[in-house]
């Protein structure tokens, strides 16, 4: 056998083995485009003079597979072609959601234990999925950026049939579940972090903990962000902080749920007020988050104008209460 062959051929097995012993080669990444023109030509080939297969309206949204200079290929029902950059906007497509089951669970800008800290999650929370690569997850964070996430901490809720396609996760791994428990309290068992099983009364405290951790930020008409808040836009942000999707305003999230007797109320049951000062009971125009012993937090606009605790019996909201509703127990 010449020199060359036994080169080539030991290159050949040293690259199976490499692989064998990594196991984490990449998922394709998908991409999505939206047409940002009017009326877009849909071209067999990457050229403006190629010929135009459709012609795509405003807003119809195609898959991204490849690009080539300033053009982009894509499918459409059962077409394929080309769509210049100029007309198009293309966004990484998610591949799937899951769920947050480590108590605090890292974010990393690699997928590696040894790469920068971006942010941090806790149990609960929903991410979008983009990329799989191994054992790591790419998540979008609230800046819009992306960053990695260990599978071991994530349970997939959803999936989505494609080449990025992720799988259900619940294992175990040894290193990140470290640093997720020194983050923690110390009551806090490092098992916790491999099951996304949590008892509602687990959840309402942390509804009602994180809610506490926004209080003093200023009352906003309109605010959904901690630049400031209305009261339903306060409610909604917490509950998305832990997945839990509701509508925006107060009236349409007083009819989600199921309904509460007062004398039932729990930590982390949405509290709904009539504040219009017309004389009557009959809207529904504020909302807030109950957190135990008669007490609710919310985006006040009647005094402090910021996010505080009031209570139930005070005398201006014990006569405008109208209704409470569970978004919480299953």
């Amino acid at each position: 056998m010449s020199k060359l062959k036994k080169a080539l051929i030991s290159v050949s097995v040293a690259a199976v083995v490499a692989f064998a012993m990594n196991g984490t080669a990449s998922a394709a990444v998908e991409k999505t485009g939206t047409i940002t023109g009017e009326v877009v030509n849909f071209r067999k080939e990457p050229d403006l003079s190629a010929k135009i297969l459709l012609q795509l309206t405003k807003g119809t949204e195609v898959s991204v597979t490849d690009n080539e200079g300033d053009w982009y290929k894509a499918e459409y029902n059962d077409t394929t072609g080309w769509i210049h950059a100029d007309y198009i906007e293309v966004k990484d497509k998610s591949i799937g959601t899951g769920v947050v089951t480590g108590s605090v669970v890292n974010v990393r800008s690699e997928p590696s234990t040894e790469s920068e800290v971006l942010a941090k999650f806790e149990k609960g929370v929903k991410l979008e999925i983009y990329e799989r690569s191994g054992k790591w997850y790419r998540i979008k964070l609230e800046d819009g950026s992306y960053g990695w996430m260990h599978s071991d901490y994530l349970v997939i809720r959803q999936e989505t049939a494609s080449r990025g396609s992720v799988k259900r996760q619940s294992t175990s791994d040894q290193a990140d579940k470290a640093e997720a428990a020194s983050a923690e309290n110390a009551e806090t068992e490092s098992a916790e972090s491999s099951t996304a099983k949590d008892s509602n009364s687990e959840l309402r405290q942390k509804i009602v903990e994180y809610a506490k951790t926004l209080i003093g930020i200023k009352y906003k008409y309109g605010g959904s962000t901690p630049k400031g808040f209305d009261c339903s836009g306060f409610v909604k942000y917490v509950y998305n902080h832990f997945g839990i999707d509701i509508a925006r305003t107060s009236a349409e999230q007083s009819t989600g749920g199921k309904a509460v007797k007062k004398a039932d109320l729990q930590p982390g049951d949405l509290v709904f007020f009539d504040t219009i000062e017309d004389g009557k009971l009959n809207d529904i125009s504020h909302v807030g988050i109950y957190i135990g012993d008669g007490k609710f937090i919310h985006a006040s606009t009647y005094q402090k104008k910021a996010i505080t605790i009031e209570s139930l019996s005070s005398a201006y909201y014990s006569k405008r209460y109208m209704k409470a509703r569970d978004y919480i127990s299953k």
